[in-house]
């Protein structure tokens, strides 16, 4: 484990006003040592460049709603996306050199465009995020997890060739664990850029104002342990969940999770890592160290263990 001061630059906000049109719009290329690097490992080499596009694709959008500082331009920037999304769909030449590459891989396999349900919640998803920064309840936060998140490991897995609707499923339920888990690593990185990524609800549960977590004091909110085991609990809960049904199917169709079981692991031992530091999430990321995420990866490979 180690702790990650610098994260904040990835959440910097734009000032200027770009064009809706993003041409220059690129995802950083995925960093070694990512547990995203690490987990492309786990896709079959044939498919790794259609992964890896895919990925380019969704971090590229993902970021928009967090890189910008005013909503409008950040919902023109979704909006075009919608329309780039769409124009491929229906056949016809992308403009994004990223869109561009991402259609050249998928006309090279029987892969069928993603389905419309799945991409357009993608961007309801981020569109929403683009306009709120405060979540007036829990449950309103988990349907965005489950829309955003969940449903893009639904179709990284269909990708990587699961077909079967259960194997779909743990993959949807797997990638909630992981935005879970996610948002729990950066809370602390979240709340002082803006982002108070908790239900305004549970915070009242346990006694936490939103300011306590933007502007954390030398001494944590006195309801702060509870908060912490709540999201603790409810990442790790979510994670075992997509586990368990992926332990479930057959081994061929639970090969095509690897990726995202590896992807879990590492969320599962960042969540408990978290969950046992106190209130130094409040004040730095932590992250798992690139030997223990390749670990973590390695064993996952070769079906050692489980989450814990």
């Amino acid at each position: 484990m180690c702790c990650d001061n610098g994260a904040l630059n990835s959440h910097t906000m734009s000032t200027s006003a770009p064009d809706p049109t993003p041409g220059d719009d690129l995802a950083p290329p995925l960093r070694t040592g990512t547990s995203l690097h690490y987990a492309l490992q786990l896709v079959p080499p044939r498919r790794r460049p259609l992964i890896h596009a895919a990925l380019q694709v969704w971090l590229t959008m993902a970021r928009i709603p967090l890189n910008m500082s005013d909503p409008g331009i950040a919902e023109a920037k979704l909006l075009w996306w919608q329309q780039e999304w769409q124009r491929a769909a229906e056949g016809q030449a992308p403009q994004h050199p990223l869109m561009q590459v991402l259609v050249r891989e998928l006309q090279g396999t029987s892969q069928p465009w993603p389905d419309a349900a799945m991409w357009k919640s993608q961007f309801a998803g981020w569109t929403q995020l683009a306009h709120q920064n405060r979540w007036l309840d829990q449950s309103t936060l988990d349907q965005h997890v489950d829309a955003t998140t969940g449903q893009a490991a639904r179709l990284w897995a269909r990708l990587c060739g699961a077909t079967s609707a259960e194997a779909l499923e743990a993959a949807h339920q797997l990638g909630v664990g992981i935005r879970r888990a996610h948002l729990l690593a950066r809370l602390g990185q979240d709340a002082r850029a803006g982002w108070v990524m908790i239900g305004i609800d549970l915070l009242q549960r346990h006694d936490v104002k939103a300011h306590q977590l933007s502007r954390p004091g030398t001494v944590a909110p006195e309801g702060w342990p509870g908060l912490l085991q709540s999201l603790t609990t409810s990442a790790q809960d979510a994670l075992a969940a997509g586990w368990r049904q992926a332990q479930q199917l057959p081994p061929a169709q639970r090969h095509h999770l690897l990726p995202l079981l590896a992807l879990a692991r590492c969320a599962h031992a960042l969540a408990t890592e978290v969950g046992h530091g106190g209130d130094t999430i409040l004040h730095q990321r932590m992250v798992l160290t690139p030997l223990r995420k390749a670990w973590l990866t390695w064993q996952t490979r070769w079906g050692l263990g489980g989450l814990a």
